[in-house]
């Protein structure tokens, strides 16, 4: 019991910690596009004079923000993919996701569990029921559809038992799709307005067929199960 607190405390702490670091040192307004576009010209610059050590505080900086669950993908995408080109900052920001999802899913199975079953209580029973049924694919799609907060995917994973490699394979799978559209957009990106302009109604469509192709097999096997009922009945 005085482990389970401390580890509470800890967890606690961290939280409080991440969010007084955030608003005290002015984050948000440093991941605006206003912000990004207006020292984009320096940041490329920078690039330039030292490639390997851009790249390495690229992945630094966006794997410790991913870890502590800040929404930051679309900026730190767009900007991997505006500073090295759309394949690396593919490449780059694909790194610092894995990196950082992975810290941040084993952060709340051993050390935020208390404070996140708080949290998450109520949809952990359906998130369960969900996994069990359609595993991988049901992770899958919702890294997708880009709908639930990543934090919270992460999360409701580590809480359900979820296997470490089972999150590690969906986390790039599922990821990879909508980094490459943030690392593309980074290509154009004096000519985006807002971060919403990324999403746009072509690309959000293609999210979705990749999200129905996710769910294909959790359909065949929902129709499977309806077919085996009916057999049953006669």
């Amino acid at each position: 019991m005085k482990t389970a607190y401390k580890k509470m405390i800890i967890g606690l702490i961290l939280l409080f910690g991440i969010v007084f670091a955030v608003y005290y040192f002015g984050l948000a307004h440093y991941l605006s596009l206003e912000n990004v576009k207006a020292n984009a010209a320096y940041l490329q610059e920078k690039v330039d004079e030292n490639y390997l050590y851009a790249v390495g505080m690229f992945i630094a900086i966006s794997t410790a923000l991913i870890a502590f669950t800040l929404p930051i993908m679309a900026p730190m995408g767009v900007m991997g993919g505006f500073l090295f080109g759309m394949w690396q900052g593919i490449l780059y920001s694909m790194i610092a996701i894995t990196i950082g999802a992975s810290l941040s899913f084993l952060a709340v199975r051993y050390a935020l569990s208390h404070v996140m079953k708080n949290r998450y209580g109520a949809r952990l029973a359906g998130f369960n029921e969900r996994m069990q049924k359609y595993g991988y694919s049901y992770l899958i799609t919702l890294q997708l559809l880009t709908v639930v907060p990543y934090v919270v995917i992460n999360s409701l994973a580590a809480l359900a038992g979820v296997s470490f490699h089972m999150f590690l394979v969906t986390t790039i799978v599922g990821s990879l799709p909508v980094t490459a559209i943030y690392a593309f957009a980074g290509k154009q990106l004096y000519t985006i307005n807002s971060w919403k302009d990324i999403l746009s109604k072509e690309m959000l469509l293609v999210l979705f067929l990749l999200a129905g192709l996710a769910l294909l097999p959790m359909a065949i096997r929902k129709l499977r199960h309806t077919d085996a009922k009916d057999d049953d009945a006669f």
